[in-house]
């Protein structure tokens, strides 16, 4: 089965107040977070979105045919920020260890950050895996870009052996169950992503490397993080606290 083609994406429909608006894509996927957050995603009906939103229903159609559209495009997105923080850490001329530190910092803040819960998106993917299959093709980049980076740590002496499929999964399941602890504590979330990063690094350091001078050398960096539309005020950068 083939994935599901974008919604095309129109300008010019009116909201309730009559006035003509721009592509209004971006609100409604940011309203529809807060909502699924809020309420699940099997009790945010159309209507409700569409109001919260401040358009007439037949205007959200619009945009997005069905609850399962919007659905599927925040599930698109749900890699964007892990998949670019990366990419960014990459590019620089940190050691492989503090590059660890500030991915698992950033990914955790940025968890945090999303209106909805991460693994309500895991597990709508999972029950229709075809459907969804631009997510798991993305998911296993980033599994493989993670397993690289640990790769690197070991054979630069940075990081102890460890099974790396193994244990970026490990990671990545920690980053995301501390989502579901402190996305509504959105002042502790920057000290828990630290408290995991640290957690992280120091579990697999390998002897004779020191995670205060990992802490230093990854808070000397400024990374940009980038959220996606689902979540408003599309850049922060996170840094030393």
């Amino acid at each position: 089965m083939s994935t599901p083609t974008e919604p095309r994406r129109r300008t010019g429909r009116p909201r309730r107040r009559g006035q003509p608006v721009g592509d209004p894509t971006a609100e409604i996927l940011a309203a529809a977070g807060r909502l699924f957050g809020e309420l699940g995603i099997e009790a945010t009906t159309m209507s409700r979105l569409a109001a919260e939103v401040g358009l007439g229903q037949s205007s959200l159609y619009y945009y997005f045919r069905s609850r399962e559209e919007v659905v599927a495009a925040l599930v698109a997105e749900a890699n964007v920020v892990p998949l670019a923080l990366i990419d960014r850490i990459s590019q620089t001329g940190a050691s492989t260890a503090a590059k660890l530190h500030r991915f698992v910092q950033g990914d955790v803040e940025a968890l945090c950050a999303l209106p909805f819960d991460i693994n309500e998106i895991h597990r709508i993917a999972g029950r229709e895996q075809e459907r969804f299959a631009r997510y798991w093709e993305e998911r296993a980049k980033l599994e493989r870009r993670l397993a690289s980076l640990l790769k690197d740590g070991m054979a630069a002496g940075q990081l102890r052996p460890v099974d790396a499929r193994l244990t970026t999964l490990t990671i990545l399941a920690n980053d995301e169950g501390t989502q579901n602890w402190y996305r509504l504590k959105p002042r502790r979330a920057r000290e828990a992503a630290i408290a995991v990063a640290d957690l992280t690094v120091a579990g697999l350091l390998a002897p004779g490397h020191s995670l205060e001078d990992v802490r230093d050398e990854s808070f000397r960096s400024s990374i940009e993080t980038v959220t996606p539309r689902s979540r408003s005020g599309n850049k922060e950068e996170t840094a030393r606290p």
